[in-house]
This record gives structure tokens, sequence and C-alpha cells, in this order.
């Protein structure tokens, strides 16, 4: 492994400068200083310190009345702790209905839907079809299959059986449609309107492997790109409780148009239930749904429609979380042998889960790197007042019978009313006591406006599956873990990401929600270069060194950047955009189409 000449301990530059200028200063300039920082430490351990050590204690009181049920408290819903052998019990149960009303159609005669259950359920056990997520979704030939073979029915049916199952959609070649988007599906922007430059968004959809439909975005600088060309695709993912107008809050303050600008083909992820996915809100969605699910059709569907080109990941907080994940599991199936950590009863479930090995590599050939915002390893419950109070929301959910955590409605009280509006905008512009989370105002000086701007535009309320599963991680403080048998933990894992992937973490230094602990665990993954560089001041970012090196892991700390000013602000403006271009640059590097150019 080689560690770059720039490496340095975390904060260990900014440390050196601050050192310096105390030697610059007189006696009673230094004096003056040790009273303030004195006294604002004494603010965040009354106002944030002490509430956060007496929330987390009353928490761990409450929750013993109910250690015996979960340890984190009674469940939030049933269904989310529900078996495997459950889950396949629904589904079979499910399907079965839908197959009864089918054959009796076609054929006139009725069929046991227990006998159809049953065969359904004895398949899954053998492998002969799959459960993906909560529902099965057979192929034409395991219909025709089940049909012909196990239920005897006549030859003659078959095609009325495929045409009626294609109707309903229940086949899994309904799902896949490869049509074009029609014109009308998208937009131009022109420059009379933004001010910025002319763009057309184009409004994709596609189905996941579990069915269910799913839109997202492409932004492209009319100017910049051309159909056809190598330039890079991006792909950006937004943290939780938010959309995808994170990346696009307006025209001057925009990543999506930054990168468009710059010659990028731009996709703009929406999860399930957030943005113009809205309409399809699931509140058992959990983080694993959008990194088995959601997030992989999204790159399939680019990669293919592309003919072929790769992508670039961005993602912000919990996006960038889903990203690497994503990553994470197909470099998995290649280094399954070695998983020796887990029970074979773990291994098991993630057997089923994972991708088959050729799948695996296609996949991983159409990732160029992977660059994340802010995006946290581990929580720390009591680091902040916010944690031990989202951990209430465990039995709040339960009390008040929530299937969801209404982030957004909560937004909407705070800035629709004219006073609460401006005193949310008072708080969200100050930080008394470090309890800001998401903002440090010194970054939106000049338009004080923009926080609660981003929270109008940007902000989503939360399923509870999702929810629930960030309660479990900043609970234990153990790293992000999946839901489901395997328990798989993504943070003790990154030795089996794939080195020949090159990865750029940005973080924040005043960053809370991601703070710069989480460079701790860079020394796991198995790149053979290693680069850490501080950014303090525009002066910086000549000495940011992006290697040619493929398998190379590089560490940007932001001076001064709370976990929302990653994207807006003078910090992400001065500092953030002209680095993150270039790790696209080099992340995507020489690659260029092999043949003919097809549409972009």
């Amino acid at each position: 492994m080689v560690v770059s000449k720039g490496w340095r301990a975390p904060g260990a530059r900014l440390a050196e400068r601050r050192a310096r200028e105390r030697q610059r200063q007189g006696p009673g300039m230094k004096a003056l200083q040790r009273f303030d920082q004195t006294g604002s430490r004494a603010v965040r351990t009354l106002l944030n310190g002490l509430p956060t050590w007496y929330v987390n204690l009353t928490y761990e009181a409450y929750s013993r009345f109910y250690e015996g049920q979960i340890r984190l408290g009674l469940p939030v819903s049933r269904k989310l702790l529900q078996s495997e052998e459950e889950k396949c019990a629904r589904a079979a149960a499910k399907l079965a209905l839908s197959l009864y009303h089918i054959f009796f159609h076609v054929t006139g005669v009725r069929f046991s839907r227990r006998e159809i259950k049953s065969l359904l359920l004895e398949d899954l056990a053998r492998k002969r079809i799959r459960l993906t997520e909560d529902v099965i979704l057979l192929t034409r030939r395991e219909l025709v299959t089940l049909a012909r073979e196990r239920l005897h029915i006549d030859e003659a049916y078959l095609p009325s059986i495929v045409s009626e199952a294609m109707r309903r959609r229940i086949l899994r070649e309904t799902l896949r449609p490869h049509r074009m988007p029609a014109y009308f599906e998208s937009t131009v922007e022109e420059k009379d309107q933004n001010g910025r430059g002319d763009y057309e968004i184009v409004t994709y959809r596609d189905y996941t492997d579990e069915g269910k439909s799913l839109a997202f975005r492409r932004l492209a600088s009319m100017e910049a790109v051309t159909a056809g060309d190598s330039r890079p695709s991006v792909v950006l993912a937004p943290g939780i409780g938010c959309n995808s107008n994170c990346f696009d809050l307006a025209s001057d303050h925009s990543l999506a148009r930054d990168l468009a600008d710059r010659g990028c083909w731009v996709y703009l992820f929406d999860p399930r239930g957030t943005g113009v996915n809205k309409a399809g809100f699931d509140p058992l969605c959990t983080v694993d749904t959008l990194i088995d699910y959601d997030l992989a059709t999204v790159a399939r569907f680019i990669y293919r429609r592309s003919r072929g080109k790769p992508m670039v990941l961005i993602g912000h907080s919990m996006g960038g979380m889903i990203a690497e994940a994503m990553v994470l599991n197909w470099g998995l199936r290649r280094h399954f042998h070695r998983l020796t950590m887990l029970s074979q009863a773990q291994r098991d479930v993630l057997d089923r889960v994972l991708p088959p090995r050729q799948t695996s590599e296609a996949c991983l050939s159409m990732i160029r790197g992977v660059i994340t915002l802010g995006a946290p390893k581990f929580f720390q419950k009591d680091s902040h007042l916010l944690f031990p109070l989202s951990l209430w929301l465990n039995h709040l959910s339960r009390i008040l019978r929530l299937r969801y955590v209404p982030f957004r409605e909560a937004i909407w009280l705070l800035t629709r009313l004219p006073l609460v509006r401006k005193g949310t905008q008072a708080l969200v512009n100050s930080n008394v006591a470090h309890l800001n989370f998401l903002f440090n105002p010194i970054n939106h000086s000049k338009d004080r406006t923009l926080p609660v701007r981003f929270l109008e535009r940007c902000g989503e309320s939360i399923p509870l599956g999702l929810g629930f599963q960030f309660l479990k991680a900043i609970y234990n403080g153990e790293g992000f873990k999946r839901m489901d048998g395997s328990r798989l933990n993504y943070s003790e894992l990154i030795d089996f990401f794939p080195e020949e992937i090159p990865v750029f973490h940005f973080w924040g230094q005043e960053d809370l929600l991601a703070p710069p602990d989480n460079l701790r665990y860079s020394s796991r993954y198995p790149h053979l270069k290693k680069s850490l560089f501080e950014v303090a001041s525009e002066a910086d970012l000549d000495q940011v060194v992006f290697s040619s090196e493929r398998s190379q892991l590089v560490d940007v700390l932001i001076a001064g950047a709370g976990h929302v000013d990653l994207l807006f602000g003078q910090c992400a403006e001065k500092l953030v955009v002209p680095l993150l271009s270039r790790a696209v640059d080099a992340a995507w590097a020489d690659w260029s189409y092999p043949g003919k150019s097809a549409a972009a």
C-alpha cells in the first residue's frame, strides 16, 4: 500500500495554522480568545451535552420495560420484524389468489388455492422461483412449468394463461419496457428563463426487480454535451429525508447544473416515495431496499440505455452510504468464500440476496468511481442532542401509530406560518451550543433565506422502515447493518470493497452528523494509494492532487463545512465544487466508447 505524502492526521494542518496565528497575537488577544473558547464550551455543555446525556438516560430507562420484546423498544411495525417464512407465506398466498382467478377464467376449472400456494412455497424452498422483497414475480417459463407440469393444465390453454398473466402484470417480463421516453416527458429550460444556460430535463421510468415503478431525471446542458459522446455520466443520490432537489436547489445553487456545465450527463435519483416518486411511498422501505433495488435499477437502466457507458456515483449523506454499499455488495459476491466472520445461517441469507458472480462482475463494470459527501460510517448517540431525541421516535411511532416520520409535515408547519417562519429562519442561521446539525451559518451569510428554502423544497417524510434502520444504527453505534437475517455490517466489511474502483470522500470539519472521526475507517479500504487533504481556503486547492491510479482512496476535509454545506453555500461554491469536478475527471480518466458511439 502506498500512502500519499499529502496524507496527514485529521485536523493536523488546520491545527498548525491556528498555532502559527496564535504565536503572532499579543497576550491580550490570546487571553480574550481563551475566555471566549471556555465560554463557548460551557454553553455547549449546558445546552447540548447535558440534555443529550439526560435524554439518553431517560430513553434507556423507558426501554427497559420493553427489553423482552426488542432491545431498542417496542417494534414500530409487525411487518418490519416478520421472518423470512412469513414473507414467503404472504407472497405465495397473494400470488396464489391471482393464479387461481387466471386459471379459472381461462380453463373454467377451479384449482385449489391451497394447492397452488403449496406448490409456490415448495418452489421457493427449492429456489426454482425467488422472492423479491415481499412479492413473487414469475417469468413466462416458470408460469408455463407450473401450469403444465405441476397442475397438468392442457397445452392449448397456455397461450391464454400467459396473455392473462401479462395483462395482470404478474410476470417479470412485463416490468422491463425498453421504450424511449416520449417527447412530452422532456422539458427544455432556456437561458432567458433561468439566467444560466439551456438545459434539457428528461424523466425516465423503469421497474425494480420486485415490480415497483421508479422515475428519475436526466439533466444535460444543451451546449456542453452531444448525443453519443463519451462525456461522463454521473448519478446524484440524496440523503435521508431529502429528494434530489438538494442538488438543484436554485439556478445559482445547483451542483447538478455545475456538473452539467462541465460536460456531464447528470442523472438525479429519487428514492421511492420522494421527489418524482412521491406517489410510490412505501412505509416498509429500508436502506437495503434502496441498495438492492432502487439505485441498482437506475444504474442498470442508464448503462443499458447509453449502450454500455459507465457512470460515477455521487451521494450526499445516506445517498453516499447506499452508493458505496451497492458497490460493496457486488464486491462481496467476488469474495463470498472469505466471509468467515458470518455464521452459516447469515451466509445462507446473504447468498440469496447478492446477485450471482457473473451478474455482480457485470454490475461492477458499470461503475467508474464513487464520490461521497458527508456519508457517515457510524453514529455516536452521545455526541449531539439530535440522536437521543431521534431514538424516542421508536416509542412515539408505536404510541401514535405512525406509518412514517412526518418530517415533511413538520417543515410545512415551521415554514408556512409567517411568525413561525421567521423563528425557523433565525434558528437555522444560528449555531448556539452547536445545536445546528445541518448548517454552519457562516456559509450562508450572503443569503440567509437559503437554508429555509432548502427545507421547503427538499425535505421529505421518512418511511418507518428506513427510520427504524437508522435508529438501530444510532442506538448500537456499531455501524450500519442490514435488516435481514444476514445482519451484514456494511461499515465493518469495507475491506472487501472492489479496489479497482476509485473512491473520493468529502468531509465537513463542522459536520455533526458525519464528523471527521469517520476518517478512521479509511485505513480499512483495500486501495493501493490513499491520500488525505485538508482544505481551508481556495489557496489550498492546488495542493489537492488526484492520482491517475485506479486503485485510489482520497479523503478531502473541508474546513468550516457543516453537513449540508457540502452541497451549496460559500464552502461548496469555492471549495467543494471545483474539487468534486476534478474527482469526476479523475474517476472517468480516459474512458471512451470502444467503437461506434451510441445514443447517450
